[in-house]
């Protein structure tokens, strides 16, 4: 069993690499603009959920796709750049938290009264 500090040390490499992959390596213009938010590994290090997501999200399905099919490419390149004795299997979860933030947004914009320039806060610079 790792310590949190370790799980914490690995989660964050694994984040970092998967995003250097995503950016450098795979080449499909068809997945869009896709951002790892988080990486959490299990105490035993034999599974990290990564969560992603996604700009555009007409591509999600595409990025999903991708993403089921390069498990094991990504997973090699992992093992190359961690040092533990048998890479974590990765698990690409789509992060809903984003869009979950957006709809409450939009239900409190449709809830509230529309703000007046009176109830507009200041720019920082102008509060000085």
């Amino acid at each position: 069993m790792a310590s949190d500090r370790r799980q914490a040390q690995i989660a964050k490499r694994i984040q970092h690499k998967v995003s250097e992959l995503l950016v450098h390596e795979i080449k499909d213009p068809r997945i869009g603009f896709v951002t790892i938010t988080g990486v959490t590994i299990s105490k035993d290090l034999t599974v990290a959920k990564v969560r992603w997501s996604v700009l555009e999200p007409r591509h999600r399905s595409k990025v999903e796709h991708m993403f089921q099919h390069a498990t094991s490419f990504f997973r090699r390149e992992v093992a190359r750049d961690i040092n533990i004795r048998s890479a974590p299997m990765l698990k690409f979860e789509y992060d809903q938290g984003l869009a979950a933030a957006a709809r409450i947004e939009e239900v409190l914009r449709e809830v509230l009264p529309p703000k007046t320039d009176e109830e507009q806060p200041l720019h920082p610079e102008e509060e000085r």
